[in-house]
């Protein structure tokens, strides 16, 4: 963002403070790029940089009535994204939730017929059509247990993952293919 950009978005969100809901289009169309690579710098991951970019962008939203014109615009709303980035981390360290290797999404079996890798490569091609929108930690959980990859003894952390998972693949299926 260059020196006169940044300068439109203090008086924008200036007046978005004082109540001018006409600044919100331009509040907007400046911050979201720029709230979207920082997130994307801070969480190295794009769907959880997307997230909380999103976030900051409502907060900046709602708070926009405590913005003081005296400070920078754009470092404010980089202190709100800085904390929506450090509240995403650490809910993911919470749920101690560790990203599936490579080795869980092999499909080699040799207990498995054609037909088995048939069935298997079509409800994989099912769930990967409505996946994009999932993380990529539960689109690989996902598709472990479509291969009914399931382990024995599955700690309580790792049915809360499978949970979770399967509800975000509920959504997306849903939004993507009705409700039946």
């Amino acid at each position: 963002m260059d020196a006169v950009e940044r300068q439109a978005l203090q008086r924008n969100l200036t007046a978005l403070a004082d109540g001018d809901r006409t600044a919100f289009p331009p509040v907007f169309r400046a911050l979201w790029p720029a709230l979207r690579a920082f997130a994307g710098h801070w969480l190295r991951d794009e769907s959880l940089a997307e997230d909380a970019a999103q976030s900051a962008l409502l907060k900046v939203f709602a708070r926009a009535g405590e913005f003081d014109p005296a400070r920078d615009a754009l470092a404010w709303s980089f202190g709100v994204c800085v904390w929506e980035c450090r509240t995403l981390r650490k809910s993911g360290q919470r749920r101690r939730e560790e990203p599936l290797g490579d080795e869980a999404l092999s499909l080699s079996d040799p207990a498995r017929s054609p037909h088995d890798d048939v069935e298997l490569a079509q409800l994989i091609e099912a769930i990967e059509s409505v996946a994009g929108t999932l993380r990529p930690d539960d689109r690989a959980l996902v598709l472990l247990l479509a291969r009914g990859d399931r382990p024995e003894s599955a700690s309580a952390t790792f049915r809360k993952r499978v949970q979770r998972a399967l509800d975000r693949l509920r959504c997306a299926w849903r939004l993507r293919h009705g409700n039946d």
